[in-house]
């Protein structure tokens, strides 16, 4: 049997952002000038045991690495030299480096309000 999500299906508008935040790739990434794939990090709050996720608003964009720990060196350490810290494997050395959840969904929704500006498209 399949578990349901927490945060449900998201809407029209919630899937069409997170297709423009795949488009821009992984925000800590982008911090760092590389350009890589980004995966949707859905904002989680309580303990370690006990998170729960905020809902699909609530969303930015992480690669595999900053996302779950994978990278392509097979080495968490060559990870961590290429491209920083893993909120996977390191949540709070990845906070330091990086920012809090809040910060980067902020920073996630100043790109994506640039990028349909740009564009002309209304936010």
């Amino acid at each position: 049997m399949r578990r349901a999500r927490s945060t449900g299906k998201p809407t029209r508008a919630q899937a069409a952002r997170w297709d423009e935040i795949r488009a821009l790739g992984c925000v800590c990434c982008l911090l760092k000038d590389i350009k890589r794939a980004a995966e949707i990090h859905h904002m989680t709050v309580g303990g370690k045991h006990g998170q729960k996720r905020l809902g699909h608003d609530h969303t930015f964009g992480l690669c595999a690495w900053h996302h779950r720990g994978e990278n392509a060196f097979g080495s968490p350490r060559l990870g961590v030299l290429a491209y920083g810290p893993s909120f996977a494997l390191e949540p709070r050395r990845f906070r330091e480096v990086f920012g809090t959840q809040d910060e980067l969904l902020e920073f996630q929704n100043e790109l994506l309000a640039k990028v349909r500006a740009a564009l002309g498209r209304a936010a």
